[in-house]
């Protein structure tokens, strides 16, 4: 008797409802970014950095408003692959957008895996490589084994995450109290090079919201995702942005921006400050994290490389979903392989600005898709729909930091 076949076409199953869904975003944002580039975005901004942090929540805002309408309107995996099909109704641009979105998520968790490596250090010194190999295909085989396993396993590390910034609040708190006397140097003055450095800093803060974007990309394993998804994307940037400016307030008061720019472990070297445990606990607590960050991105990929090659984009292959545990089982492989690839290639900072350059080109499309989606259909009936100068706003925001960017890095070359 032959054995049953492991491959077929069934379909995903609907499991996450809204706190879950919370859970997931914040969890996803949080892991990819405040506990590996805190140090490079206060490096950048100074004592501005809450600034970067804000102006940067600001641009990822509108285009999360946008993210979250065209989730309500289009719940589908590989969520932009169909959004830019509804809109323009070209397969090569779909297509083409698809795979920006697999490459984005793949450099990005790259990033987050070198980052990872600074936290290992302040335990024990082991080669890079090897603490990358082996995270990276730890977290590729929980990928593979099922969307619930995930999302449990992602909620409660969330959890752990937060608390790790609460955890530096409370014990380098005190810095806070040098905040009245000093006020004054986290805002900016009224000349080019402070706004200079806001938005150099903001470049990089963008690294450090980026998440919600793959939140859209398991729709179809959500209970509701006309009404949740919405609701889930701006309660996650919410929760975080005021977290963030809080704890590179803190950052500020208690370290330079040069000793900043130079941590491997910011959280840890905040808290080095206050008593020689803290590192040590802080440091765990971001090595969890980071693992969010990188299993949320490739259980991301696996879904776009899905949806993709349901809609022929991608080969047949990560179409196929296993009768055991309900997940594209040769897009995680694929996705898992690529990003162990990448993060053994280049370093942090590079591959950080690499994903924003092309994310926020990502971003750009979106919000035009939304766009020319809203003109053929303003309000459907059940949907939440918000006015079109989000999507505008979003479109110009993007390009105006991308163009700054490109123009920053042409100068300081």
């Amino acid at each position: 008797m032959s054995a049953p076949k492991a491959q077929t076409n069934e379909k995903l199953k609907k499991t996450l409802n809204l706190p879950l869904l919370i859970f997931y975003g914040v969890g996803t944002i949080l892991g990819l970014g405040i506990y590996v580039l805190l140090g490079k975005v206060g490096g950048e901004a100074g004592m501005l950095a809450p600034f970067a942090f804000l102006f940067a929540a600001i641009l990822a805002g509108f285009t999360g408003l946008s993210y979250g309408e065209l989730s309500s309107r289009i719940p589908k995996s590989a969520g932009e692959v169909n959004y830019i099909d509804e809109a323009f109704g070209k397969k090569h641009l779909s297509m083409a957008m698809g795979w920006l979105i697999v490459l984005s998520a793949m450099v990005s968790t790259a990033t987050v895996v070198n980052g990872y490596v600074g936290y290992v250090h302040v335990f024990v010194e082991i080669p890079d490589w090897l603490v990358i190999i082996s995270i990276t295909l730890l977290l590729g085989a929980v990928g593979a084994k099922g969307i619930s396993e995930s999302a449990i396993l992602i909620t409660v590390i969330t959890i752990i995450e937060i608390s790790g910034l609460f955890l530096v609040i409370f014990i380098a708190g005190d810095n806070l109290a040098s905040f009245s006397a000093r006020w004054n140097e986290f805002i900016p003055g009224a000349n080019s090079t402070d706004w200079e450095k806001i938005l150099l800093g903001a470049f990089l803060a963008f690294f450090t919201f980026i998440g919600f974007q793959d939140m859209v990309n398991v729709a179809e394993e959500t209970k509701n995702p006309e009404k949740h998804m919405p609701i889930a994307i701006m309660v996650s940037l919410v929760i975080l942005t005021v977290l963030y400016m809080l704890v590179a307030v803190i950052a500020g008061l208690g370290l330079s921006p040069e000793e900043l720019n130079q941590s491997e472990a910011p959280l840890a070297d905040i808290l080095a400050k206050e008593g020689e445990n803290y590192p040590k606990i802080i440091s765990a607590i971001g090595l969890i994290a980071i693992v969010n960050g990188v299993l949320v991105q490739i259980v991301m990929s696996a879904r776009v490389l899905y949806g993709m090659a349901e809609k022929k984009m991608a080969p047949e292959i990560f179409g196929k979903v296993n009768s055991r545990t309900n997940t594209p089982i040769w897009s995680t492989v694929f996705a898992t392989f690529f990003i162990l690839i990448l993060a053994l290639s280049f370093d942090l900072k590079n591959l950080a600005i690499a994903t924003n350059y092309i994310l926020i080109l990502v971003f750009i499309l979106i919000n035009l898709a939304l766009i020319a989606i809203k003109k053929k259909e303003p309000h459907p009936e059940g949907i939440k729909t918000f006015p079109i100068a989000i999507p505008v706003l979003g479109a110009i925001f993007s390009f105006g930091i991308l163009v700054f960017q490109a123009w920053s890095s042409i100068s300081n070359a």
